[in-house]
């Protein structure tokens, strides 16, 4: 009983983090911020096509923060 609460709340929490990230994404302002990848004042500053990279760039490091979350994890 205990085992399927637990895994009951981790699929929750899990569900929850990864629909946070999908929203931390849409936004193209904020999340390079969250990223780290620059400051908000620098954000504001690019124009579009650079926005969009610094996007992509922000993704490409949230998939790798997971990847290793998962692997010290051994989630996988």
């Amino acid at each position: 009983m205990k085992i399927n609460k637990r895994s009951d709340i981790l699929e929750e929490i899990t569900h929850s983090y990864f629909k946070f990230l999908e929203n931390a994404k849409k936004d193209k302002y904020h999340f390079p911020v969250m990223m780290d990848i620059c400051s908000f004042d620098e954000v504001k500053t690019l124009n579009y096509k650079d926005l969009m990279e610094v996007n992509k760039i922000s993704d490409l490091k949230l998939q790798m923060k997971i990847y290793e979350m998962s692997l010290s994890r051994g989630i996988l």
